[in-house]
């Protein structure tokens, strides 16, 4: 298995990166990246702990020992002991400060090799290649090396009120083609932590005008000629580990990259030219990533109630009855996050490819649960916490012989030390009251999907369609009878395949 250093070295391969008005030389050395590229590290050092080999690893049908990433799960119970996995990466990751961290990005990837034939059967524009084969040995590359596959799949904004702006705008698109491979020109908007991936995954989220030419769904190296990434600036508090204990972790950067005439062999090419293909798929491919997010929420929403009880204990505020009524939102938020996360994974189904897959109408609605509350909570928590939260001393500060009995007597409570209070107050600055931590809110808001289109994609769904199974019952009730296989509803005509990865019932 891969170890933290064998990564650093990797990143430095000549990647052309910009992060804010500077070129980097080194991902893996420079002050803007290094913090981040570190925990990146810190994640594949986690699989060579003693402690947690039973938790990080498994040992696959060759007796070979790897990262439980790559852990396919074909039952309730290895999906479970998937999520206790990336429970635990986000636990030892600070809480989830690395979103997108590898065993996330490569979750994309789980929905290609699932069921690969159909986006090479789909394809336009291949001349009958068999995209199939490439897929499948992609996946067992960045297996193999256990590599970082970032994703990139957001195109830039585009005039809305005209579906003619989605051809004209500079998304990548396809400019030639040969018996190698294609030639691909344009950028991808947001590409979140490809500064420092090992491989990009492309791919694309329908839009209506979309053309043949900006479907691409493949990979390149991040050093590949005619690759740049632009990043916006970095909120990493670099060095700064006492005083901004969760910023000084690194700043994840949100990449746009730019590609001038890239290369990429038909091997890496894994779906081309099929806008309806592009409709169906994109949100089945993030489910992965969604049920994670939904975990990440749920640890969040679990650090925050720890958050409020340790901050009113330490304000002596805990047992008052209006503080507690206020605490237990905290206590709510965190359960009912947790019962989507146990419930999705109680009602999964069995896809195309044999993956125990949890529900997903659960894992959607429980992300859309927590974007709905977060930011009052946030704003519940700082308010809590009054001036604890914002009026604290520095770490020089507490340090300082003639400041120190003034700072420890205006923070003594009835429990605790005055100096936990700054470890307290610190903690929720940074991830309620910092550009880092807004930056951390906005990234949840956007993963993917945000509230908007979490909830118009999920109404798209097969179950949800009214000739759909989950109208059943209704129509029993009505006495209405059930739609016959030559109805054209939006259920019976949407791809079988892609019905398949939505649940059980939708085939």
């Amino acid at each position: 298995m891969r170890t933290g250093k064998e990564y650093l070295e990797a990143l430095n391969d000549g990647r052309r990166v910009w992060v804010g008005d500077e070129l980097i030389d080194n991902v893996a050395t420079h002050p803007k990246t290094r913090a981040f590229a570190k925990l990146t590290a810190d994640f594949y050092d986690l699989h060579h702990r003693p402690d947690l080999e039973d938790v990080m690893t498994f040992v696959d049908e060759d007796g070979t020992r790897r990262s439980m990433m790559w852990f396919k799960n074909t039952d309730k119970e290895g999906l479970k002991r998937k999520r206790r996995y990336h429970e635990t990466v986000i636990r030892e990751l600070g809480a989830g400060s690395a979103p997108r961290s590898p065993d996330v990005n490569n979750s994309v990837f789980r929905t290609y090799v699932d069921d690969p034939a159909p986006w090479s059967e789909q394809s336009v524009g291949t001349d009958g290649r068999d995209l199939a084969p490439g897929i499948l040995d992609f996946f067992e590359e960045i297996r193999a090396g256990d590599l970082n596959a970032a994703i990139a799949f957001v195109d830039p904004q585009t005039d809305r009120s005209r579906e003619s702006a989605q051809a004209e705008s500079p998304a990548l698109r396809v400019v030639s083609r040969s018996a190698e491979g294609i030639v691909v020109t344009g950028v991808k908007a947001i590409a979140t932590g490809a500064v420092f991936c090992d491989r990009i995954n492309i791919g694309v989220f329908y839009r209506p005008g979309i053309t043949e030419e900006q479907i691409i769904f493949a990979a390149v190296p991040p050093n590949a000629p005619g690759v740049t990434m632009v990043s916006r600036e970095s909120n990493v508090r670099d060095g700064e580990t006492v005083e901004h204990p969760m910023a000084a972790q690194g700043d994840e950067l949100d990449t746009t990259i730019i590609f001038q005439d890239v290369f990429i062999p038909w091997n890496r090419v894994f779906h081309l030219g099929n806008p309806q293909h592009a409709s169906f798929y994109p949100q089945r491919v993030f489910d992965w990533v969604h049920y994670t997010g939904l975990v990440r929420e749920m640890v969040r929403a679990e650090l925050m109630l720890g958050l409020a009880l340790l901050i009113t204990e330490h304000t002596g505020t805990s047992q008052l009855p209006p503080v507690m009524a206020r605490v237990s939102q905290f206590a709510g938020f965190h359960q009912t996050l947790k019962a989507h996360v146990v419930g999705c994974e109680d009602e999964g189904f069995i896809t195309p490819g044999g993956t125990y897959k949890p529900n997903v109408l659960m894992f959607d609605f429980g992300r859309a649960y927590y974007l709905e509350n977060i930011a009052r909570l946030s704003a519940e928590l700082v308010d809590i916490a009054g001036r604890a939260a914002l009026v604290f001393p520095s770490e020089g500060q507490w340090q300082q012989p003639e400041l120190r009995p003034w700072l420890e007597a205006l923070h003594t409570g009835p429990v605790g030390r005055p100096h936990d209070r700054l470890k307290i107050s610190r903690v929720i600055r940074d991830f309620f009251q910092s550009d880092w931590g807004a930056r951390m809110a906005t990234f949840e808001n956007f993963n993917g999907t945000p509230l908007l289109a979490i909830r118009t994609l999920t109404m798209r769904r097969a179950e949800m369609s009214a000739a759909g199974p989950i109208a059943d019952y209704a129509r029993q009730i009505c006495g209405i009878e059930t739609p016959r296989e030559e109805s054209s509803t939006e259920y019976l005509s949407q791809a079988e395949y892609a019905r398949r990865q939505d649940s059980a019932a939708a085939v």
